[in-house]
């Protein structure tokens, strides 16, 4: 399933609005994005590699976005990104 990030603030305020309706972010976001998706956008521009600066500055950005999320995981937390642990499955499927 596809994911969206959007800003910690954002969302704790769109979690308290659920809460105080007893009902999912999910849900309450749902209707709007409906919307959004209905409506005429104009085609994206398709983007060109980043090189130098550009790919540096997205690299940067992309690192600050994984730190706030740090506190999201429990004390301690490692992620298991060893070759063996990402292709796994493909493993499995050729045994």
């Amino acid at each position: 399933m596809p994911q969206l990030t959007i800003p910690e603030e954002t969302f704790q305020q769109l979690a308290a609005k659920a809460a105080a309706l007893d009902i999912s972010v999910d849900e309450l976001v749902m209707p709007a994005l409906a919307q959004l998706a209905g409506a005429e956008a104009p085609e994206p521009e398709p983007l060109l590699p980043l090189t130098g600066d550009a790919w540096h500055a997205e690299l940067d950005a992309w690192k600050r976005d994984a730190e706030s999320r740090a506190d999201r995981y429990p004390a301690g937390f490692v992620l298991d990104d060893s070759r063996e642990a990402i292709y796994r499955e493909r493993e499995d499927a050729q045994l």
